[in-house]
Formats: C-alpha cells, sequence, structure tokens
C-alpha cells in the first residue's frame, strides 16, 4: 500500500492521525447521504412509473381525438385552426433544497380554458381534442419535474459513491499506512536515544 512521503516527526503524525479521523466521520457523512439519496430515488421512481402511466393515457386520448379531427376536417382545416390557437398555459420553474442540493419544482399554471376556436366551420372533435391535450399537459409537467429530480438524484448518487470509494479504499488505507510507518520510525528512534544513553 502507499503511503504519504513525510518527515517522521511527533507533529506529523498527530497531523495525519487528524486526518484520518476527518476522513473516517466523512466516510460516515457519505455513507448516510448515500442511504438517503438512494431512499429518495427509490420513492420517485414508483412516482414516475405512475406519472408516466398517467401521461400516456392522456397523449393516447388526446392522439385519438386528433385522428377524429383529422378524418372529419381534413389535414388542411385542423391546420387553419391550430394557426389561432394561442397557448396562455404557463410553466414556472423553482428549484428546492434536498441534502444541499437544488431539485427542480415544475408548477404548471393553466391558462384560460375558454376555446380559441371559431365554433362556424369546425367539428366537436377539435374542441375535444383541445381540451384532451390540456388536460395532458399537467401530467407532462409532473413527469419532467419527477424525472428531472430522478435525473439529479442518479447524478448526485454516484458521485457520492466515487468518494466514498476513493475515501474507503484509498485515502484511509494511505493514512493508516503512513501512521504505521511513523510510528514506527519514531519508536526506532527512541530506542536508538536510549541505546547511546
Amino acid at each position: 500500500m502507499a503511503r504519504l512521503s513525510l518527515p517522521a516527526t511527533k507533529g506529523n503524525l498527530l497531523k495525519i492521525k487528524a486526518e484520518q479521523l476527518l476522513a473516517s466521520e466523512a466516510v460516515t457523512f457519505l455513507e448516510e447521504k448515500r442511504d438517503l439519496l438512494l431512499g429518495e430515488l427509490l420513492r420517485l421512481q414508483g412516482q414516475a412509473a405512475t406519472f408516466r402511466r398517467r401521461v400516456e393515457q392522456a397523449l393516447t386520448g388526446a392522439y385519438g381525438h386528433l385522428e377524429d379531427c383529422l378524418l372529419s376536417e381534413g389535414r388542411e382545416a385542423v391546420a387553419r385552426a391550430a394557426l389561432g390557437v394561442r397557448g396562455q398555459d404557463r410553466v414556472d420553474l423553482k428549484d428546492r433544497g434536498f441534502v444541499g442540493m437544488p431539485m427542480p419544482v415544475v408548477e404548471f399554471h393553466p391558462g384560460d380554458q375558454r376555446p380559441h376556436i371559431s365554433f362556424g366551420n369546425t367539428a366537436s372533435a377539435l374542441d375535444e381534442c383541445q381540451a384532451a391535450v390540456r388536460e395532458a399537459l399537467g401530467p407532462i409537467a409532473e413527469l419532467a419535474e419527477v424525472e428531472a429530480i430522478l435525473w439529479r438524484l442518479a447524478e448526485e448518487l454516484k458521485r457520492t459513491v466515487r468518494r466514498t470509494n476513493a475515501l474507503n479504499y484509498m485515502i484511509i488505507p494511505t493514512y493508516q499506512e503512513t501512521i504505521h510507518y511513523l510510528e514506527g520510525a519514531l519508536e526506532e528512534r527512541e530506542r536508538e536515544g536510549l541505546f547511546h544513553l
């Protein structure tokens, strides 16, 4: 095992022992953080699956209504009607903290619920399609929030595991080897001093 190349002095020995103690405390902290991140990750995976199902159901319904519109009105009429729709829905992004890292919060604010399509020359399937798409936007925002949080949690979990492994398998053993060497060198010096006396 590698050790630090330090002169064998009591000051260096005390300094290395203090650093080893600090590294051991850091490992304990990082293991607790890892457990928190893993628990939150597992909890949110279930939510993400539920949100995905809701989004898929909502979008399936919206695409069904769109197909009805295309069959009854034709592609050009639906495209003209879509040009008149102004989206007033709003999405706000905020951050909240979790274990010292920012997590996104997606807030969806639906706009005006009135139809923006002329009643004179459009079919009711177009209104139903617009309502179905509008209903799908809320679950899409919720899914986007959970997916972004899952991604950030996974990245932070990888970083935490990497740091824990570096401390456990590289830094702490190096400190232990250095302490063993320094203690041995200091004891040898003491024996030589006693022998000279």
